[in-house]
């Protein structure tokens, strides 16, 4: 880089393209600029505590090169034992910020170029894990209704499954987001990837389950978010995936087939795809539901050894066997600054 430029402080850049770029021309979401931030958090500390470069905040622009990029990303995958899509992820976030220093400044294309020619790494693709019919149910019957917060979790699974929201998205449903207009099928509005929204139909089992657990089991509190906490404070969504996740591994103990599988809080997700495609639902409506931007991030779907169609998918969740999982409940349970900590703020 010019010496001008290499003897700038990295922290002025980095603040911009936080605060100003991502946000305000960009116009990413508040979790894919959490991410950044993260990315960046880690590339400080490995810099600090495995090469010994010294405080974040006093770094110069000029030392985050190509040699630091690579070894950090190795460092990840060796060290920290990321995925191979989590390391690209990091360094994406790297790439936007040397895309948005060529914005403003093109004399420095050619310093950068080295860092923006890192390339992203090809992996083995995973098989897409869903629950099949049977799996799921045992998954919702794992929840022993004995108290608010298991009536709160069958209600979130069952809205999880209904929605096939991101937990994220799970996480960030209001009460408020739920419509029911006279005559017609309820449905909720989920606000996704950079706060687009989509409309997602509420089968009636699970507008029953929303409907008793807002009513009789869902803390009072002033806060409109939907799944709340015991104490009253809105679920995270490192929560809601351990929610998930939990009664995932609660019903793989008494259905063998799941112990084959690699299931996480997303292949819920995973499982109202495949169902939909199972059910004979058109693509497009299939993209719709689950908020994706085209039809090509479906293939992964629809590239799956699929069955025949099943029963329609309102069976899992109808009113009868919501009935039945509820008469198990007890109605009577209810310029110089920290760098590093600027970050963590945002």
């Amino acid at each position: 880089m010019n010496d001008r430029l290499s003897d700038t402080r990295l922290q002025s850049h980095l603040r911009s393209f936080f605060e100003e770029y991502l946000s305000a021309h960009r116009g990413l979401s508040p979790n894919t600029i959490r991410s950044y931030r993260d990315s960046w958090v880690l590339l400080f500390r490995y810099g600090v505590e495995q090469r010994g470069m010294g405080e974040a905040g006093t770094w110069r622009l000029g030392v985050v090169d190509r040699d630091l990029v690579l070894s950090y990303l190795r460092d990840l995958e060796k060290r920290r034992k990321v995925s191979i899509t989590t390391r690209n992820l990091r360094l994406a976030a790297i790439h936007a910020f040397f895309h948005y220093l060529v914005g403003c400044f093109p004399e420095l294309e050619q310093q950068c170029h080295p860092i923006l020619a890192i390339p992203s790494k090809k992996g083995r693709k995973a098989i897409i894990s869903y629950l099949e019919t049977e799996e799921l149910r045992a998954v919702l019957e794992s929840v022993f209704l004995d108290c608010p917060r298991a009536y709160r979790d069958l209600a979130l699974l069952v809205f999880a499954y209904n929605t096939a929201a991101r937990v994220h998205e799970v996480a960030r449903a209001r009460c408020t987001d739920i419509v029911t207009p006279t005559g017609v099928c309820p449905y909720i509005r989920i606000r996704g990837k950079g706060d687009k929204e989509r409309e997602i139909p509420l089968w009636a089992g699970t507008q029953k389950l929303l409907e008793g657990y807002q009513q009789h089991y869902r803390p009072r509190a002033r806060d409109t978010t939907l799944f709340l906490s015991v104490r009253g404070t809105p679920l995270t969504r490192f929560q809601v995936g351990r929610i998930i996740t939990h009664y995932i591994r609660e019903a793989s103990t008494k259905c063998p087939s799941m112990a084959k599988k690699r299931l996480v809080a997303h292949s819920m997700r995973h499982t109202t795809a495949v169902h939909l495609l199972q059910a004979g639902v058109e693509v497009n409506v299939i993209r719709s539901w689950l908020g994706h931007a085209s039809i090509d991030t479906l293939q992964c779907y629809l590239d799956l050894d699929l069955k025949a169609k099943r029963e329609i998918l309102e069976t899992l969740v109808t009113p009868v066997f919501t009935n039945l999982l509820l008469r198990r409940a007890n109605q009577d349970a209810q310029e110089n600054i920290d760098l590093l900590d600027w970050l963590s703020k945002l």
